[in-house]
């Protein structure tokens, strides 16, 4: 009989533990959804903080855009920025995308960089780099501001008028549209005694490498591009001497090509 007692007492005790057990699974359980709920709530609560923040900043007076500061801007105007960039004065300053007027002042022709700065509560920096024409050129039958490699940049429009020289390029020369960033640079250095309002059209061809006609005097000057920089300092010379001459009145065309000034 002590033998079935004592397997008796063991099997009661393992019971008890066994229920005590579950119980205290069931007490972790709990607790662990209640710490659960409560931190689903404090994120609710940040969330809804945080909206009704952002609700009232966007809707304060105190963020309004009062100032729009633009700068590298040469061709297009302060009113022209504001518009292509899509932003206002008057504007809530945090509603405001920098990446989005970024984006929408990159797609205009005239745009070569861009950044916007916000600086709260109520004023905006834009700094641009803009493509800087040089030449008019004819496309499709428009015509086109060019920069400096003949490039196409936007249509002659007369909001935004800038008298150039009208640049064509011959069949064959494509090469040597290379030299035109390099003829531009020497022409603002001094290196051809020309002023470059002077210049009415200039052309690339295979036969006489970059010539430009001088519509006051009714002059060519052709820079052949074999010996660029030769040729350059040749015809220079050649035009200083015939004006100290008193000659170049009577020169309707100077050609500088093989070492020698035609």
């Amino acid at each position: 009989g002590g033998r079935g007692s004592e397997i008796r007492f063991g099997g009661v005790v393992a019971g008890v533990f066994k229920r005590l057990k579950g119980f205290s699974g069931l007490k972790s359980l709990a607790a662990l959804t209640v710490l659960l709920a409560c931190f689903g709530l404090i994120i609710a609560g940040v969330c809804y903080s945080s909206l009704w923040l952002y609700n009232k900043a966007i809707t304060s007076d105190f963020f309004t855009t009062r100032h729009v500061d633009v700068t590298g801007n040469v061709r297009l105007s302060h009113d022209m920025v504001l518009q292509y960039g899509g932003i206002r004065e008057g504007d809530n300053s945090l509603a405001v995308s920098i990446a989005k007027v970024e984006r929408n002042l990159r797609k205009t022709p005239w745009v070569e960089e861009v950044s916007v700065k916000r600086l709260l509560p109520d004023r905006f920096v834009i700094r641009l780099k803009e493509r800087l024409p040089s030449f008019w050129v004819h496309k499709d039958g428009v015509l086109y501001y060019a920069n400096e490699s003949g490039e196409a940049i936007a249509p002659v429009e007369s909001r935004n008028f800038l008298s150039l020289p009208t640049l064509s390029v011959e069949a064959g020369a494509e090469d040597d549209v290379a030299y035109l960033p390099r003829f531009m640079k020497d022409l603002h250095a001094g290196s051809l005694p020309v002023e470059a309002r002077a210049i009415a059209s200039i052309t690339v061809s295979p036969a006489r490498g970059i010539e430009i006609y001088l519509e006051d005097r009714e002059m060519r000057l052709s820079i052949a591009t074999d010996d660029w920089a030769g040729n350059l300092a040749r015809i220079g010379l050649t035009l200083g001497d015939l004006a100290r001459r008193h000659e170049l009145k009577n020169v309707r065309e100077v050609r500088s090509v093989n070492g020698s000034v035609w």
